[in-house]
């Protein structure tokens, strides 16, 4: 029997059960999004303050509307499914499962309690925060492309001689411009869409003047991020990669994003003078919740969202208390002999003339130098420098991945890009070749590098990033790069490295096969 107005009848306890629930399963998730945060030169500084906006938003429409809890059996179906969906995330250790499934299952278990009339105007405070999520970067790698066509369209009215292959383009004599990940316009997409709802949010009554205003946000974005692409590199022709511009684009690109916001609220403001126009009034779903309520809640509503969390976090926390850390405070080094000892003399050196990539938190590590053994002369030097290493993670997690933004093979502030080029490693694998410049002692270095994702090779970050998925059916959980460099004075740097990165590239993957095939 119901007695109403007991405890468990309480809106504010099924509430408040639901949201503690909610946290505690998710936490180990929740608290790699507010690492990810921190890092305010990635796409994804914008997070607390989308949070805070949420709750505030969320505050204020629980604060009018009152909703009334009851037991909305049929969304225990979407709850579960998403329940599903984390737990999976959280055995394979597939973070972007785990992302995915933070907002559907908040929002399912709000329609277990309240069903979908009352629910409704929550779903865009909540909804803000999917633009915090770090799955968007999936979306940097067509992004990518588009501003390179763009910028190729843009120089074509100029009488410049160019060439653009891939996300690279080059000026013969002068230099080249990779258009990377912070170039994609992702930021810019992602801010300027949270601007445009929560305008819409506070200010239109109508669902059209929403997506229109959306629209309107996400092409000023990117157009803001294709004009600051467009300015960095015309400037860095015309004055010999020289212009203080280049380092500082940043900066120069919030510039411009700020004045792409200006037509954004006239454009918005004229929506709702045209929808004031047409005698609208405010007659949303918030204001039929205060007419339509449901039945008093039943305790049934209650405990079916709880089950679901409690596996959740039965599941989260178990992998949490097994998993390293978060991040690796330290890395043990690869065993392996990736590199002919009969033809490489190897060093006690990580670098080639100061250069080597800039990894972070990897678990497991391989750097070495070489010299070509037939080519030293009587002092004990060569002309042919060598350098090979491995960067593994045994799984990976926020501030630990294969590709991530503070990941990059060189320095830009060092060195610059000459040109890009495949590189053969046999058995029918490709993987991608990298050309840099030392600009102040005029040293060339040749680069060979690829991704070896749960067993797959793979040559750009985008495949890396998927590669991660059939992980679901094959149980490994590693990410490794290997990176070869190679640095030859009169010689054929492409060739000799051709001719080297095939056995290194079977050494690499047999070491790698035995050591996660064991492990798991």
């Amino acid at each position: 029997m119901l007695i109403k107005g007991s405890f468990l009848d309480s809106g504010r306890f099924s509430l408040a059960l639901f949201l503690l629930l909610f946290l505690f399963a998710t936490w180990p998730t929740l608290a790699g999004l507010g690492i990810r945060w921190l890092k305010f030169d990635e796409s994804y500084s914008h997070g607390f303050l989308v949070l805070v906006t949420s709750v505030f938003l969320c505050a204020g429409v629980w604060w009018r509307t009152k909703p009334n809890p009851g037991f909305y059996w049929p969304w225990l179906v979407p709850l579960a499914a998403s329940a599903v969906l984390y737990m999976v995330g959280s055995i394979l250790l597939i973070e972007a499962f785990q992302q995915v499934a933070l907002i559907p299952l908040l929002v399912s278990g709000l329609l277990v309690l309240w069903g979908w009339r009352q629910a409704l105007p929550f779903f865009v405070p909540i909804g803000l925060m999917v633009l915090s999520l770090p799955f968007w970067d999936y979306l940097a790698w067509p992004l990518q492309l588009i501003t390179v066509a763009v910028n190729q369209f843009l120089l074509s009215w100029f009488d410049i001689d160019f060439a653009v292959e891939g996300i690279f383009v080059y000026f013969p004599g002068v230099g080249a411009f990779e258009i990377a990940h912070g170039c994609s316009g992702l930021r810019y997409f992602l801010v300027g869409t949270v601007l445009s709802l929560l305008y819409g949010e506070m200010n239109f009554d109508h669902w059209r003047s929403r997506i229109l205003l959306v629209a309107a946000g996400v092409l000023l974005a990117l157009i803001a991020n294709w004009i600051r692409v467009f300015v960095i590199i015309y400037v860095g022709y015309e004055s010999n990669m020289t212009s203080s511009l280049i380092n500082e684009h940043d900066f120069f690109g919030w510039w411009v994003f700020a004045g792409t916001l200006v037509p954004l609220f006239f454009f918005g403001r004229w929506l709702e003078k045209k929808e004031q126009s047409e005698g609208s009034s405010k007659s949303t779903t918030e204001s039929k919740i205060n007419v339509v309520r449901s039945g008093p809640g039943s305790p049934v509503g209650a405990l079916s969202v709880i089950l679901p969390l409690l596996a959740v976090s039965a599941v989260s926390w178990l992998g949490v208390s097994s998993a390293p850390a978060s991040v690796a405070d330290f890395s043990s080094h690869h065993s392996a002999s990736l590199v002919p000892s009969d033809r490489w003399l190897p060093l006690f050196e990580k670098d080639i003339a100061g250069w080597q990539p800039v990894i972070k938190h990897a678990d497991r590590t391989l750097e070495r130098s070489y010299l070509n053994r037939k080519n030293l002369d009587p002092e004990g030097r060569g002309s042919e420098e060598l350098f090979v290493a491995l960067y593994s993670y045994d799984f990976q997690r926020p501030g630990a991945e294969v590709v991530q933004y503070i990941n990059r093979l060189y320095d830009p502030s060092e060195l610059s890009l000459e040109r890009t080029f495949n590189v053969n490693s046999g058995e029918g694998i490709s993987l991608a070749g990298l050309t840099l410049r030392n600009g102040r002692s005029d040293v060339r270095i040749n680069l060979a590098y690829g991704y070896y994702v749960e067993g797959r090779w793979e040559t750009n970050e985008l495949q890396a990033k998927f590669a991660q998925l059939p992980g679901v059916f094959n149980a490994r959980t590693d990410a490794s790069l290997l990176v070869i460099g190679l640095r030859c004075q009169d010689c054929n740097n492409e060739a000799i490295l051709g001719d080297i990165t095939p056995e290194i590239r079977k050494r690499t993957a047999k070491h790698l096969d035995s050591l996660y095939t064991e492990r798991d």
